[in-house]
């Protein structure tokens, strides 16, 4: 249940407060100042902790800072006096999520309780890799660190409002994510959420591919087509690798963002569009303008509401339940019931660098998944090169545990290196069975008898259904 910690030394507020809530289905615990609020703090977690600006003791200010200083995952937000806003639009800056005026409205003070739950389910349901994104439910991610969960707070503030936005960070750190996020939970989450990788369109197509083109306009248009401002109006339209587009792009993307209209190629008419723009890159876009290789008023129009993604290496807190997600995730893919993490894998992850940021660490479980045969991933299921990095390597005193000879096992490695080579065929040739037989060089008899074995399915690989072509 979504727990509440309600701060306020207004003893019949308080209490008012907390009937309102409690009423509402929320399970709601009080303070009356803020030295007794970081006691409650420090024994369990609240999701949302609502105080008063103005208190004895500790002050809601101070207590935001005591939040932010032991990194609880709580969501502060203020009650403040009229004349106590400013304060109150201060402590937004330094990381409150949100502030209501005395005398208490009490539908203004669901909503931002409601706002708040949403916030919070966008913290910790859903992976920062791989969505399931439904339209008109809330988008969710998971991340436990300060940096992410300032950056759901803002995911939630950017939905508010329909201006442009820049996400920055490395490749794999989910900056798509990060987009249908705000998208989800915006004013156009019922629009088009549209992403064009600007890097992946050679420089000939990128513009019909963006605004369309007359039938006739160039070789090979044999047709009208519509791009993608106009397919996305009333949506979102994400360009992703914005850094990599051309200066003649860079000139329409401009006057779009300016004027909300555009040319199809080849035509004389004008198009209006409405769609907001957000627009992501793993480029220092501040060196490119000074190369002359992007356009300063371009970058400033996008770079209204900038967010900054960090890498894995720098959260790794976050690793853990990210493992937990991935081995829910593979656990349905593969029809496995792989239940925990050794401590030692877990570690080994933990110490690694991840130049490729959770896409890589996906990829990591994933491998450990093919080879794991037992209900747990362990240290020597994971890929060589994290064996290889790992500080901490796992104990083979006692003979007695199966746990620390399980790499000894000769036929438990041959399995492993059975399933591991079958698996990786069938992905080579989509699943037909015919085919991967003759071209491994296993007796197809034999492929059907191991595939029953391992409990494997050509489906998971491209064939539709048992496929012997």
């Amino acid at each position: 249940m979504y727990s509440i910690l309600v701060v306020d030394d207004e003893h019949d507020l308080r209490k008012h407060i907390v009937t309102l809530l409690s009423s509402r289905g929320y399970q709601v615990d009080e303070a009356a100042d803020g030295m007794e609020a970081a006691e409650k703090l420090a024994h369990k977690q609240y999701p949302l902790v609502l105080c008063d600006v103005r208190m004895p003791r500790m002050n809601g200010i101070e207590l935001l800072r005591h939040v932010q200083i032991k990194e609880y995952s709580s969501t502060v937000a203020l009650i403040t006096a009229h004349g106590n806003i400013r304060e109150a639009i201060d402590a937004i800056r330094e990381g409150a999520f949100d502030y209501i005026e005395k005398p208490i409205n009490e539908s203004i003070l669901v909503e931002l309780v409601q706002k708040a739950e949403r916030a919070y389910h966008m913290i910790f349901n859903m992976a920062y890799s791989a969505p399931v994104l439904n339209p008109g439910s809330p988008t969710e991610a998971i991340g436990k660190s300060r940096s992410m969960k300032s950056i759901f707070q803002m995911v939630e503030r950017l939905g508010r409002v329909d201006t442009s936005v820049l996400i920055r960070g490395e490749n794999g750190t989910g900056k798509e994510l990060v987009a249908r996020a705000i998208h989800f939970n915006g004013s156009r989450k019922n629009g088009p959420f549209v992403a064009v990788n600007c890097a992946a369109i050679t420089d000939t197509l990128i513009e019909s591919e963006l605004f369309g083109h007359e039938k006739g306009a160039f070789t090979g248009a044999d047709q009208r087509r519509i791009g993608k401002f106009q397919f996305a109006s009333g949506g979102t339209l994400f360009l992703d690798e914005i850094g990599e587009t051309t200066a003649a792009l860079q000139v329409k993307l401009l006057r779009v963002l300016q004027d909300q209209c555009f040319t199809p190629l080849g035509s004389n008419r004008e198009v209006k569009t409405d769609v907001r723009v957000i627009a992501a890159t793993n480029r220092d876009l501040e060196s490119a303008i000074k190369q002359g290789r992007f356009r300063e008023d371009l970058f400033y129009r996008l770079n209204v509401m900038p967010i900054f993604l960090p890498p894995l290496r720098n959260r790794q807190e976050d690793i853990a339940p990210l493992v937990h997600h991935f081995i829910d995730k593979f656990n349905l893919r593969h029809s496995k019931h792989i239940d925990a993490i050794s401590p030692e894998a877990l570690s080994a992850l933990e110490q690694f660098n991840w130049p490729g940021n959770i896409r890589e660490l996906e990829n990591a479980i994933e491998h450990a998944f093919i080879l794991e045969t037992s209900n747990q991933i362990t240290f020597f299921s994971l890929p060589d090169y994290l064996r290889k990095v790992s500080k901490r390597k796992p104990s083979i005193r006692r003979i007695d545990s199966a746990s620390s000879f399980e790499f000894m096992d000769w036929e438990r490695r041959k399995e492993d290196f059975e399933r591991d080579f079958i698996i990786q065929a069938l992905k080579r040739f989509q699943g037909r069975i015919n085919m991967t037989a003759d071209q491994s060089n296993i007796p197809k008899n034999t492929l059907l008898r191991k595939i029953k074995k391992y409990q494997i399915k050509p489906s998971d690989y491209g064939a539709k259904e048992l496929s012997f072509e």
